[in-house]
């Protein structure tokens, strides 16, 4: 999160970098680009940065942002210059939450949401879901947009998602390598649990299958 400051980002002479999954909140200025050329998003669905002074509205989705349906992502790109575009600028800040490590890699689960997002929870001991809290103002409607990792967590028959203890429709959109979850409700302050089929295991294959032959041979 880049915030409250001046300038947010200053480059010069400062070219080929890949910016995305920021927040720029409240900088008097958000980016300053002096003889430089960047990207500005992870392309879609993965999406570019949150920007405080974004105006564009959600109405539709896709690569070309020109299908029905809202997706998290805003329907026209955020510009900062003639060589400086953000073509997929994201709707709601970003979050990541860091879920654990299996088999030497970290993962993380992504929300990007107008609520304020807490007490994430993730446990594959417990079962195939994950849960977080979202707050915001009486009256508004609130969104989210979770990524989740294919091999962390999972869906073979369709997933269940609730906010506050009641069923909502939801979107889903994916990639190679994230299941993308978007959905709204009314806001105040209320439990979304996203339920799937199948959890990435507590052990490895690698140590799973000498730890049995070792208990069959104990028994």
């Amino acid at each position: 999160s880049i915030a409250n400051n001046n300038y947010g980002i200053y480059l010069w002479y400062s070219s080929n970098n890949i910016i995305y999954h920021n927040n720029f909140i409240e900088n008097t200025i958000q980016v300053i680009t002096e003889i430089s050329c960047n990207i500005w998003d992870n392309g879609y669905p993965s999406g570019g940065n949150y920007w405080g002074d974004y105006t564009g509205v959600d109405e539709k989705s896709g690569p070309d942002q020109d299908q029905p349906g809202s997706d998290g992502i805003g329907d026209t790109q955020y510009v900062i210059d003639a060589n400086n575009t953000d073509k997929y600028p994201l709707m709601g800040p970003f979050n990541a939450f860091d879920v654990g490590v299996w088999n030497e890699v970290a993962y993380n689960v992504d929300i990007v949401s107008n609520s304020t997002v807490s007490d994430f929870y993730f446990n594959p001991d417990e079962g195939a879901f994950l849960s977080f809290n979202v707050t915001g103002k009486n009256g508004t409607v609130g969104f989210c947009r979770v990524a989740i990792p294919k091999d962390l967590l999972w869906a073979e028959d369709g997933w269940t998602v609730s906010v506050g203890g009641e069923p909502v429709n939801y979107t889903i959109i994916q990639d190679q390598n994230f299941t993308y979850l978007y959905f709204t409700y009314n806001h105040s302050t209320k439990t979304v649990v996203i339920q799937g089929t199948h959890v990435i295991p507590e052990f490895p294959a690698t140590i799973v299958l000498p730890f049995s032959m070792i208990i069959t041979l104990i028994a």
